[in-house]
């Protein structure tokens, strides 16, 4: 998958919201492929993804309209390196007044963003 696939980000946002796994702005996903960075943009919603949603940079250098949960994605592939990485909050994952950013929810690392989101799902199915 080349990372402005931005299609695929729709899928994973879709799924992910259709299973009610995000709702609103929840959630994020973002793709690195060694080089470039795409990640979804801060307060989008993933229901609904549009281009402008879909931000390129790199990890040393990110998009500066990036998710708020940015630092998280970015520690996944500085330990894992290529990949995908999906965040999102099934119910009971989110501790009342944790703040917007930093690791809460559930995460997943992958080798695509439909990988990272399956696992997600899998997750949250077996809590």
């Amino acid at each position: 998958m080349g990372t402005r696939d931005v299609g695929a980000f729709r899928d994973a946002g879709r799924t992910l919201f259709s299973l009610g796994l995000v709702k609103g702005s929840e959630g994020n996903l973002s793709v690195y492929d060694g080089e470039t960075l795409t990640v979804t943009r801060t307060g989008c919603a993933l229901s609904g993804l549009v281009e402008a949603d879909v931000l390129d940079g790199s990890l040393d250098n990110p998009p500066p309209s990036a998710s708020s949960d940015l630092d998280v994605h970015l520690a996944y592939y500085r330990e894992h390196g290529r990949g995908a990485v999906a965040h999102a909050h099934p119910p009971g994952t989110v501790p009342e007044g944790l703040p917007e950013s930093g690791e809460h929810g559930a995460y997943a690392f992958a080798a695509s963003l439909a990988e990272a989101v399956g696992l997600i799902v899998e997750g949250a199915r077996t809590r």
